[in-house]
């Protein structure tokens, strides 16, 4: 993910690698558009070559962010392994494309007062829980998973999860966002059983 050489990266390449540290090292609230120029080596009028305003150069990453991550999602529906491989590579890709985020920058976004960034993030959530439906519909349908599980009910303890992951007390139980992540992903996956 945003792999290139130092060397050979345009101008908005280093917008985008250097505002994607900060923002994930402290969210991006926090962080302004002089202090991304200055890592990036650029110019406010090069940053507005190619952004508009900060929040479209966050909308941007994140939609980079989310389509790489379902062109991996894609591959593991799409290849022959068992049910609970495909759940165990899922959670996998969720804790690595969170390990470089900090709490700031869940606190942020689950806690935007941006009307702009909160629709998007609502929208971000609403295509990733259809995603999951769907999945989890073809699998129940397969035979994968127990077809007495009212996907409803799990769909609505999945959303329960995801609100709970923006509140300060869960936050203060974890010291980074990956291991959250990770909590929270594996007890929805596994429950309380221990992870093979």
């Amino acid at each position: 993910m945003f792999t290139s050489n130092p060397m050979k990266l345009t101008k908005k390449e280093q917008i985008e690698q250097k505002a994607m540290e900060l923002f994930w090292k402290h969210g991006f609230k926090k962080v302004t558009i002089d202090e991304i120029c200055k890592k990036a080596n650029v110019s406010r009028k090069t940053f507005y070559t190619f952004f508009d305003n900060k929040n479209a150069l966050i909308i941007y990453l994140y939609n980079k962010l989310i389509e790489e991550t379902y062109v991996i999602y894609d591959t593991i529906i799409k290849s022959e392994i068992p049910f609970s491989e495909k759940l165990e590579k899922f959670l996998n890709q969720k804790i690595e494309s969170t390990k470089n985020i900090s709490m700031e920058f869940i606190a942020d976004i689950y806690n935007s007062e941006d009307s702009e960034l909160l629709n998007f993030f609502n929208k971000v959530i609403e295509q990733s829980m259809n995603f999951m439906r769907n999945f989890l519909s073809d699998s129940q349908k397969k035979g994968e998973i127990d077809s007495q599980l009212n996907l409803d009910y799990i769909m609505f303890m999945l959303q329960k999860a995801i609100d709970l992951c923006g509140t300060q007390e869960l936050m203060a139980m974890f010291p980074d966002a990956n291991t959250l992540t990770r909590q929270v992903t594996q007890t929805f996956i596994y429950g309380i059983m221990p992870v093979k």
